[in-house]
């Protein structure tokens, strides 16, 4: 049958059909067509590249909870972490909250004040601390500073400070209770050294790797926009990773080249707001590939390298 007879017999069907079956048909038709189009802007809002820092906005009845806390964001210091922190607080209170957050450098009002236990208790020295802080813990703390009251988030280190904020973030995004009249609560990590390795070879491929091409390497070489390495670095730092093993385990001897070194540092560059250490893997043959020694064996004592500050480092297998 031609197009043209087919196209007939359909309307001659249409025809003989109810009109009211005919009105529904077209609106649902209508319904598919609007909803087709609506779909990308959808699936563009939601891409899942933030995880959990989407900070969706809460429910209004949710949302009333938290009315006591804070508007205005206070950094004792300036440190590019403490920026970082103020920031996502800023950014991801208002937006949860649905309220205009602000930015302040001294407490004149209730405010988050964060800052690193030395320098909080040099600007109100009646901040008192019992017991010790290790290394990235962290104090979430209802008191008072300069007479007004304060939501203190202090550590020993800048990144104990920015994993404090997230605390709080993170809290809010689950819609926890906080009490602003008694909050006081201590975290320290149970592990000090929290990394991830990746997989990444540096012609932009990723051994073991199924989410697309590598964030840090293409073509032989660093990336040069490294946008999506800071929001990975950030991501990582929500969620307490503190380091970055960023190459392959089969790692390329162009890895240790002295031209390479100045590329790795715009990683590390990338990394620092967020208080996340760059690493890489080195090939346990290097004493012999680079080195041209006729062995790499670690209990070698030709195995060694000596840095400018004089500092050794010994080849050792893994454990």
């Amino acid at each position: 049958m031609s197009l043209s007879a087919w196209s007939f017999v359909r309307t001659a069907e249409d025809a003989s059909r109810p009109r009211a079956t005919r009105v529904h048909a077209f609106f649902l038709l209508l319904l598919l067509v609007v909803g087709a189009s609506l779909m990308p802007g959808f699936l563009h809002a939601e891409t899942g590249a933030e995880a959990w820092l989407r900070y969706a906005r809460l429910r209004p009845e949710i949302a009333r909870h938290y009315r006591r806390m804070p508007s205005t964001v206070v950094v004792v210091g300036d440190s590019a972490v403490l920026k970082s922190a103020q920031q996502e607080l800023v950014s991801g209170l208002g937006r949860m909250l649905g309220r205009t957050m602000h930015k302040g450098s001294s407490v004149s009002a209730a405010a988050i004040v964060l800052g690193t236990l030395h320098d909080l208790q040099a600007m109100d020295p009646s901040l008192q601390v019992q017991g010790d802080f290790s290394p990235d813990a962290f104090w979430l703390k209802i008191t008072r500073l300069h007479g007004f009251a304060c939501l203190v988030i202090t550590a020993s280190n800048d990144r104990g400070v920015l994993y404090g904020a997230y605390s709080l973030l993170s809290r809010v995004a689950r819609e926890e209770h906080i009490s602003f009249a008694a909050l006081d609560e201590r975290q320290q990590p149970s592990a000090p050294i929290r990394w991830v390795n990746q997989w990444d070879n540096l012609d932009g491929r990723i051994e073991r790797g199924y989410g697309g091409p590598s964030i840090f390497f293409a073509d032989g070489k660093v990336r040069a926009d490294l946008t999506r390495a800071g929001e990975y670095a950030r991501l990582l730092a929500s969620i307490g990773i503190n380091g970055c093993t960023v190459n392959n385990v089969n790692a390329s001897p162009q890895m240790l080249d002295d031209s390479f070194i100045p590329q790795l540092a715009r990683i590390a560059d990338v990394f620092r707001p967020w208080g996340v250490q760059l690493s890489i893997s080195v090939d346990l043959g290097s004493p012999k590939i680079i080195g041209g020694l006729d062995t790499f064996d670690p209990l070698d004592p030709r195995v060694v390298l000596v840095c400018p500050e004089n500092h050794e480092y010994t080849f050792r297998p893994p454990a």
